[in-house]
């Protein structure tokens, strides 16, 4: 099995400090293009990067890859939630869940097929 997750190799680990004491609003993106050092040092990166990725070749496509790909449907998971939904909705809450458990004390008074309104604007 192949490995996955993202491959970064050790020589594109790399940061440029800059902006050093000055205030935060002066040291933002905008004011990298004043640091010829950072504009250098991302080139630099940049050349890495292109090299490595040519040197590595092309990558296939896995099998979950993201273009192309059409995920399983949930039909029968959802036909079964809607099931539940409207047995819920009808006061027939799953047996020994907390629905049930509620109902049974009397705490919960909320069956409706319409759950649009909530019980307290019910039972004002």
């Amino acid at each position: 099995m192949p490995v996955q997750g993202i491959e970064v190799p050790d020589h594109l680990w790399t940061h440029v400090q800059f902006g050093e004491g000055r205030k935060y609003s002066d040291n933002q993106a905008e004011d990298m293009i004043r640091e010829p050092k950072v504009l250098a040092s991302f080139d630099a990166w940049t050349e890495a990067f292109s090299s490595f990725v040519a040197q590595k070749g092309k990558v296939e496509p896995g099998e979950f890859r993201a273009f192309g790909y059409t995920a399983p449907t949930h039909r029968l998971a959802n036909v079964k939630l809607k099931w539940r939904e409207l047995r819920m909705g009808a006061g027939f809450p799953p047996e020994g869940s907390s629905p049930a458990r509620q109902q049974e004390l009397g705490l919960n008074d909320d069956a409706t097929l319409k759950p649009k309104q909530s019980e307290a604007d019910r039972r004002r």
